[in-house]
């Protein structure tokens, strides 16, 4: 694993009618994950085109520090709350900067 920045982008659609309840829980996990160690960015986008499909930018300090980040508190909130059963299909793409 690599010590330089990581660029992840999450696509994650949600269940039909489903979309304001996971946006909510959403929006929390913004506010938690925004204070961990090595986070960057995190940032939560819905399509204009789609609103089942909400999107994560997030920019972490190293690969180490997402990886922390998918096994810590802010996560783990979320699936308590209830989150996963509201999501249809869940994409990530781990990045590296190249221009």
């Amino acid at each position: 694993m690599s010590a330089a920045p990581l660029t992840v982008i999450a696509i994650i659609t949600a269940k039909e009618g489903q979309e304001a309840a996971l946006r909510a829980l959403q929006e929390k996990l913004v506010v938690e994950t925004r204070a961990e160690d090595g986070c960057l960015r995190y940032e939560l986008n819905q399509s204009l085109d789609d609103g089942r499909i909400l999107i994560f930018v997030e920019i972490w300090e190293t690969e180490e520090k997402w990886r922390a980040h998918i096994d810590g508190g802010a996560l783990a909130n979320f699936a308590a709350a209830g989150g996963r059963e509201l999501i249809a299909e869940r994409v990530i793409h781990r990045m590296a900067l190249v221009a």
